[in-house]
């Protein structure tokens, strides 16, 4: 079993680090596991409906799961280039099948004997005429990536009936001066749009309709293994490591 969780693995690339069977992870950058456990989830997932948005290889929707969950749905976007991009950045034309989503999914998946279900959708079409609501919704490093994250948090209390648990990197605090509550592509290499504070944070939601119930300090996770679409940065890996950059916080909100 666990050579034939080895053997399907292989060759993919992948962008978290899950265990698909006991001792065999997938070789991801992300190592999500250690924030899974900071989180403050709103109790037991028992028998929950819950949504996983921006699933990338399926790490939140498989920890939703295994946490108990009834019925997981897991978005993204299959094809990158529909991500909001800048006007000057903008690819037209749809991406190259390689570089298409959703094959890491469906493998670990398959794998974990998981009944998660991948739709090819943007935060921005969630309808719950169309998708239902959730009790649950888990996002993240999605926000950041929005042109507008108001608009999209709006989408998400359209559908959540619950608590959204939203994962984001915030700005590090300045010594001196007051950090401003957003900034834009505070990262300057087009990666992001917007990173805000933690008071930005509260804001934006309260502003979407959410009211905050808690905020959990963590990092980005380990850094891991560079992607093969990835050349190694030693700077940020280094400013990661010495938690420079990549300051994370675990917001748990409820929908009002």
């Amino acid at each position: 079993m666990h050579r034939g969780a080895q053997e399907a693995i292989a060759g993919l690339n992948w962008w978290h680090v899950i265990e698909v069977a006991p001792g065999v992870l997938t070789p991801g950058s992300w190592d999500l596991r250690p924030a899974a456990e900071r989180m403050a989830w709103p109790g037991t997932l028992a028998g929950l409906r819950c949504l996983d948005v921006g699933t990338m290889d399926g790490f939140w929707a498989f920890e939703m799961e295994r946490r108990g969950a009834g019925e997981v749905v897991a978005i993204d976007l299959v094809d990158p280039a529909r991500q909001d991009s800048p006007l000057a950045e903008r690819r037209v034309r749809a991406a190259p099948s390689e570089q298409r989503r959703g094959r890491t999914f469906r493998t670990a998946a398959e794998v974990l004997g998981s009944r998660a279900d991948y739709r090819d959708l943007s935060v921005y079409e969630l309808d719950p005429g169309h998708v239902g609501e959730f009790d649950l919704i888990v996002m993240g490093y999605v926000l950041q990536m929005l042109r507008d994250p108001v608009r999209g948090l709006e989408a998400l209390h359209a559908v959540c009936r619950g608590h959204l648990l939203l994962i984001e990197t915030v700005s590090a605090p300045l010594s001196l001066l007051r950090s401003p509550l957003a900034r834009l592509d505070a990262r300057r290499d087009g990666s992001e749009w917007f990173v805000f504070n933690r008071l930005g944070l509260r804001k934006v939601l309260s502003l979407a309709g959410f009211e905050v119930e808690a905020m959990t300090s963590i990092f980005r996770d380990r850094y891991g293994a560079p992607r093969e679409d990835e050349p190694p940065a030693l700077g940020a890996r280094a400013m990661y490591r010495l938690g420079l950059r990549g300051r994370s916080v675990a917001v748990r909100a409820r929908a009002l």
